[in-house]
């Protein structure tokens, strides 16, 4: 070999080298083919991922996974989390499908990350991702898995906590990060940004490339350490409520909302007139106000739901509005609440 081809071949080395070091941070494996299965739900034909529904209305622990994975590890550790908790799971996914975000150095996703860095506030900086359909209002508990990305949260996930973040106010929120080697400390940071008033685990779980074929062990030892049993419990407390001499139970949802209701109700019962609405709620004003935190909700029969913040609204049929869920009647068909309640204005009463 000559000088020349020599120094040519010891460049090449070199830095194909640095550009090994230099890789991506979640673990070292081929993107996923197309026929990577997907754990959410479809919903019709709108293209909106829906939620597969493991825990709803049967007065269990009402978590929501949310989950962006592209070498598949991340998935992985999903699969196993599945097996130890009830949740709803959704996979989050890029509306460009097929990006090699390993090619030239992962470019694509330095650039993206890039983009959110400049103007974090800015929808625009976000990569679009496909829509998804989900009704934060419904659970208690939020749990992130992602991978790192230059010790960033992936731009992906990213786009999924802008625009869902805010929503998650009050609610205990989990993460998990899955990387080569790095320190997690920015994804945290990127996910308190973007959920600046979830109520964060005491402890993230960070699973790296060493410690992957033990993920599941680690979620066992990480859920224990979180009392996620205690923690992630969507009833706080019951109620009772009377109307027409017949007094049915109230399971409360957790927010800020049903504490203040709690609190007023620890003083004696509150009684209040209401009266139908469009034929699917009995509604009336408290006569005074409740904190409020409200989001887009489709309600079902049994909800009650608080609205303008000083109103409760009792469901017999589904109605899409902007409430603060307050809590529901379990195990009453919508006939049976129609003839609990009756026709015109009656008097309800609250009480512990």
């Amino acid at each position: 070999m000559s000088e020349k081809s020599f120094l040519s071949y010891l460049l090449f080395v070199l830095t194909s080298l640095f550009t090994m070091a230099c890789q991506h941070e979640e673990l070292n494996e081929q993107p996923p083919s197309d026929s990577n299965i997907h754990i959410n739900g479809e919903n019709g034909e709108s293209g909106e991922k829906g939620n597969n529904g493991s825990s709803e209305g049967n007065g269990e622990t009402k978590t929501l996974v949310v989950y962006y994975s592209y070498t598949n590890n991340t998935e992985q550790i999903i699969n196993d989390l599945k097996t130890l908790i009830n949740a709803d799971i959704i996979e989050v996914e890029p509306v460009e499908k097929g990006l090699n975000y390993a090619a030239n150095n992962y470019a694509i996703g330095t650039e993206q990350l890039n983009k959110i860095k400049n103007n974090p506030n800015s929808e625009s900086s976000y990569p679009a991702i496909d829509s998804i359909k989900v009704d934060m209002s419904k659970y208690n508990t939020v749990i992130i898995a992602t991978p790192l990305w230059w010790s960033q949260m992936a731009s992906n996930m990213q786009t999924f906590l802008f625009k869902y973040g805010k929503e998650m106010a009050d609610k205990n929120v989990g993460l998990i990060v899955s990387s080569h080697s790095s320190g997690i400390s920015g994804v945290e940071t990127d996910a308190k940004r973007l959920v600046p008033n979830g109520k964060f685990f005491t402890k993230s779980l960070w699973i790296n490339a060493s410690q992957h074929s033990q993920r599941k062990s680690l979620l066992e030892q990480w859920l224990k350490d979180i009392d996620y049993t205690n923690l992630s419990s969507n009833i706080t407390s019951t109620m009772n409520l009377k109307v027409n001499n017949q007094t049915v139970k109230v399971n409360l949802t957790k927010n800020t909302a049903t504490e203040a209701l709690l609190t007023r109700l620890k003083n004696g019962p509150i009684t209040y007139t209401a009266n139908d609405y469009g034929g699917f709620e009995k509604v009336g004003a408290l006569g005074f106000s409740l904190p409020s935190s409200d989001t887009d909700i489709t309600t079902e029969a049994g909800d009650i739901m608080l609205y303008t913040n000083n109103q409760l609204c009792i469901f017999f049929d589904s109605n899409s509005w902007q409430y603060t869920r307050i809590g529901k009647i379990e195990g009453m068909t919508k006939d049976q609440l129609k003839n609990t309640f009756g026709d015109g204005q009656v008097n309800i009463t609250l009480s512990l």
